[in-house]
């Protein structure tokens, strides 16, 4: 996996950063939880864009309140909706609906702002753009200020920061060796892999044994995987693959339910969303949740109950998803703190 230049503390994916780093931010992120009050104000004075090309809810109002409670001034901005439309590609005629240019845009936000957050998905149609996150460096090329990484085609750190904390705070910092299982889950869309891959990643980098239970037709990206094992091999651990969504829920102790379209999304889509339709069994069920080690339940959210997961399962004492909503506002704390300085 190639790395991702961190100038200007830009924060695109954590796999660019070294393990110091990373464990740093964990520990911000904790420590964010559980003081009353930030003990210094390092956004005071400061601001930031937040450019959300797709929605959102959690990752929004998370960076707003986080950005406030640090005494720095959010800017949420919905492109198309109060802006003008932008264009992407380099050398275009603009003679159609775009009227402003991703580069002229991005340059006076740097001149406005400290910082830059930007949202913005998969293509679903360019494989190479996605995997190799075009856009955000795009824009990462053109600010002159952090930019942060909102979620991506390929990688969503801020999640990534919320989930590991999570875990973390789940087994009070003895982590190395539990059972991760990331868990393919039915939809009615074929979602994008950004998440699967930094909960992959993330739980690999922790030290724990990951097990990926998916059907044969729905592969992560091997370059993730890759970096995974890597993390994993580093730290002692295991990453697995299996199509046996029962038999890797035994002795879990955490299940992360998440769906993803993968590369055949790009391939074939007609036939991803066949092979999809005929995959409804794939669901997290308290019998399921009976096979593992009282696992925790985690879901990124927004989550669709009953078909992803069942309600015995997301209303039962083991699900943690609402304290992952929760750390996300404490791991964008952590992420703000580190882009200027604090």
């Amino acid at each position: 996996m190639t790395p991702v230049t961190t100038e200007l503390h830009h924060l695109l994916n954590w796999h660019s950063v070294d393990d110091a780093v990373w464990q740093q931010q964990i520990e911000a992120a904790r420590r964010h939880k559980w003081q009353e009050a930030p003990s210094a104000q390092p956004g005071a004075g400061k601001s930031i864009a937040l450019l959300f090309f797709n929605p959102s809810l959690r990752t929004r109002t998370s960076m707003e309140v986080a950005a406030s409670q640090l005494g720095a001034h959010a800017t949420t901005l919905v492109p198309g909706q109060g802006t003008w439309g932008f264009e992407w590609d380099t050398g275009t005629v603009m003679d159609g609906e775009a009227a402003e240019h991703i580069h002229e845009a991005v340059g006076v936000l740097s001149r406005y702002y400290d910082a830059i957050g930007v949202r913005v998905f998969a293509s679903g149609t360019d494989y190479e753009q996605d995997r190799s996150d075009a856009l955000i460096q795009q824009f990462a090329d053109a600010a002159t200020v952090p930019v942060v990484n909102l979620e991506s085609a390929f990688f969503h750190p801020c999640q990534a920061l919320s989930d590991a904390a999570t875990i973390a705070e789940r087994f009070d910092g003895d982590v190395a060796g539990k059972k991760f299982v990331l868990s393919w889950a039915h939809h009615p869309k074929a979602l994008p892999m950004a998440v699967p891959n930094s909960a992959v990643l993330t739980a690999a980098r922790l030290g724990m044994d990951v097990t990926i239970a998916r059907p044969d037709s729905h592969a992560l990206d091997n370059t993730v995987l890759e970096q995974a094992a890597d993390y994993a091999a580093s730290h002692g651990a295991t990453v697995t693959e299996t199509a046996d969504m029962d038999a890797a829920y035994d002795e879990a102790d955490v299940v992360y339910a998440k769906s993803w379209g993968g590369p055949m999304v790009y391939e074939d889509p007609a036939r991803e969303a066949f092979l999809r339709g005929q995959l409804t069994d794939w669901r997290v069920t308290a019998d399921r949740m009976a096979r593992t080690n009282e696992a925790a339940f985690m879901h990124c959210l927004p989550v669709r109950r009953n078909v992803v997961v069942d309600d015995a399962v997301i209303d039962g004492p083991h699900a943690i998803h609402l304290d992952q909503a929760e750390f996300r506002l404490h791991a964008q704390k952590a992420i703000l703190e580190r882009i200027w300085g604090g």
